[in-house]
């Protein structure tokens, strides 16, 4: 198991991150979602190595009902 954790920045419309957060707070350990900038809708997920792939698929899917922009190299 690897320890250290990726970050990905993400810009989304604002009225959506309390969404995004139930999300991954239902898929307990997968990523930490934390809000960078509520009023630009700018969110960072922090994810360990060992579910990177699992996150890229979750976001995937949701990239298909929510804008999503990455602002790193994330998604």
């Amino acid at each position: 198991m690897r320890t250290d954790s990726v970050q990905w920045q993400i810009e989304v419309d604002k009225k959506d991150i309390a969404y995004i957060v139930s999300i991954f707070e239902g898929y307990e350990n997968l990523a930490v979602v934390r809000t960078l900038d509520a009023s630009r809708g700018i969110i960072e997920l922090i994810i360990s190595p060992d579910y990177l792939e699992d996150t890229r698929r979750l976001v995937e899917a949701l990239a298909k009902e929510i804008p999503f922009r990455p602002l790193n190299a994330g998604p």
